[in-house]
């Protein structure tokens, strides 16, 4: 049974739960968050190690005795590892290899689904996702991704079905919570933050997820200001740091996005991408966050270029 920890307070501010930090000095009298909220870590780099893998890897590729499917689950491995090294496009490239070799890799269509709808191309992730699970329908993570890309697609209703699957299959994860709740405010905000609270109530041992204390700061138990200045308790080296500032800057934008405070969360996603935790689904998610409010379209030349995709497509190993 777990334990009842919210008190008659926080049931009782429900209903401004998105606009209580209007006075918690989170902004500048410009619209900019606080500068006191802008901590410093030096940004993750490519590690020896990755970049000698990559060199493994083409090694193993070169080996002209591999079948298709052998050849295609290496390209996956190498598709994950350029994506770790912020090298999105050639990610892409190694998916499509990948899906060409063997077209019965689900993990290839899962990622390259992915890869799409963080560059904001849905329906042709909405087909590669259903791809995934059409092959592995027991796959979260590719509901997941799908969940995503229907969530940006703006197809929120059909998002709820797949990151509530994905929820119940970790009520204790406090992303699965975040993600269902963005899906479900779409159509009705008063439902969706009852049931974000009812939600928190059921993890268990509160302490031990730093996305937790995310959560937190959406039902208005902690302040933003508190986020911050614990930022980095427990964290065991710069690597940790860096993820948690990827997940608390996205989150936060995310947060002051859905109050209509835009240039606050804009200053958020860019503080997100300047982590280069890449593997994280934050990072990506913030440049695409970018793009959508990037109303004079001065960042149309980040991302892959889909004309570049298909012409590359082909090309040798």
């Amino acid at each position: 049974m777990f334990k009842r920890i919210i008190h008659t307070a926080v049931t009782a501010s429900l209903a401004v739960m998105l606009s209580a930090c209007a006075s918690t000095g989170t902004e500048t009298a410009d619209g900019h968050i606080n500068p006191d909220f802008i901590k410093i870590e030096l940004p993750r780099v490519v590690t020896p190690a990755e970049q000698l893998n990559m060199v493994k890897l083409s090694q193993v590729l070169g080996n002209t005795k591999l079948n298709h499917t052998q050849v295609s689950v290496v390209m996956w491995h190498r598709a994950e590892l350029y994506n770790r090294m912020g090298l999105d496009f050639l990610s892409v490239l190694s998916l499509l290899g990948c899906v060409n070799e063997d077209n019965q890799n689900s993990d290839c269509y899962r990622d390259y689904g992915g890869a799409l709808y963080s560059h904001g191309k849905f329906l042709e992730a909405y087909d590669a996702l259903d791809g995934a699970l059409e092959l592995s329908p027991n796959d979260n993570a590719a509901h997941f991704s799908r969940g995503l890309a229907l969530y940006y697609g703006k197809r929120e209703k059909m998002a709820e079905e797949d990151f509530y699957k994905v929820y119940l299959s970790d009520r204790q994860d406090p992303y699965f919570q975040l993600w269902l709740f963005y899906a479900e405010y779409a159509s009705d905000p008063g439902k969706a933050e009852k049931n974000l609270l009812s939600r928190y109530r059921m993890i268990n041992v509160k302490d031990l997820s730093f996305g937790t204390k995310v959560l937190e700061v959406y039902l208005n138990i902690r302040s933003e200001k508190d986020l911050w200045d614990h930022i980095f308790d427990g964290a065991k080296n710069y690597i940790e740091r860096n993820e948690r500032l990827c997940e608390a800057y996205f989150y936060m934008g995310k947060m002051h996005l859905m109050k209509g405070e835009t240039t606050r969360a804009l200053d958020y996603f860019k503080l997100a991408r300047t982590t280069n935790v890449s593997y994280f689904l934050e990072h990506s998610n913030a440049l695409l966050e970018i793009h959508m409010l990037d109303t004079e379209n001065e960042y149309d030349d980040i991302g892959f270029d889909e004309k570049m995709v298909n012409s590359e497509a082909g090309t040798p190993q």
